[in-house]
């Protein structure tokens, strides 16, 4: 049923429920419109067009809604927009170059990753993005989980209820991305895929639980972005 890969924050407005776990909840990201440095890239209004993805009122900011699946796109899941914009907004001039002779194939070049210093550039971004956004809430995420792990005070199928389960599900997401890029970053330091596997953060990630949120998505982006990008030498 597509009602269910909806997030709680669409959960709540239009059924007027949420539910207590939600892999499908959204982290609103706060984005650049044009490149952080004045670069001029031609193919920026093409990357992240869809529902997901818009620009603010004014036009100063793009707002992009992401789950945490990094290879999910449209309106309901908006990760592969994320990684892709925020690749483009960091391009340098060499990278561009590159982009552009892929852009006579591809629509949006930067939907496939470029390098490992850009992909490090992107998920620094998201992960300034993302700290910002959870410093705006009034409560943080363990304050939350104190209110409903109360059911006295929070009963389940209560409003108040759901309106702690819509924030704090953004806010998972949001510490999703915060930790995939401390965990991340430093792997693409790395020259070589037996220089990875020594890590820390590797192997933090391999012994996660893949039946858990985390432990599926992070080993996925390890696996489709990260290694195959050490492995090119890019």
């Amino acid at each position: 049923d597509a009602t269910l890969t909806k997030g709680n924050d669409s959960f709540l407005p239009f059924y007027g429920f949420c539910l207590e776990r939600n892999e499908f909840n959204q982290g609103r990201f706060v984005l650049p419109v044009s490149h952080i440095n004045g670069l001029k890239v031609p193919f920026l209004k093409k990357i992240a067009v869809s529902r997901c993805a818009y620009e603010s009122e004014d036009g100063k900011v793009k707002n992009i809604d992401a789950t945490t699946d990094t290879e999910a796109s449209g309106s309901k899941r908006g990760g592969k927009e994320l990684l892709s914009y925020c690749r483009a907004l960091v391009l340098q001039k060499d990278e561009l170059r590159r982009m552009m002779k892929r852009s006579s194939k591809m629509k949006r070049p930067t939907e496939a990753p470029v390098s490992c210093v850009n992909e490090a550039r992107a998920l620094d971004l998201i992960r300034t993005s993302a700290l910002r956004a959870l410093e705006a809430f009034k409560t943080t995420i363990e304050e939350d989980e104190a209110i409903l792990n109360n059911e006295s005070s929070a009963p389940r199928f209560s409003w108040y209820r759901n309106a702690v389960l819509a924030r704090i599900g953004e806010k998972r997401t949001l510490r999703h991305y915060i930790r995939l890029a401390e965990a991340i970053n430093p792997l693409f330091e790395c020259k070589s895929i037996k220089e990875i596997s020594s890590r820390q953060e590797f192997l933090d990630i391999r012994s996660a639980n893949r039946s858990t949120e985390w432990g599926y998505y992070a080993n996925k982006y390890l696996d489709k972005v990260v290694i195959p990008l050490v492995k090119s030498g890019k």
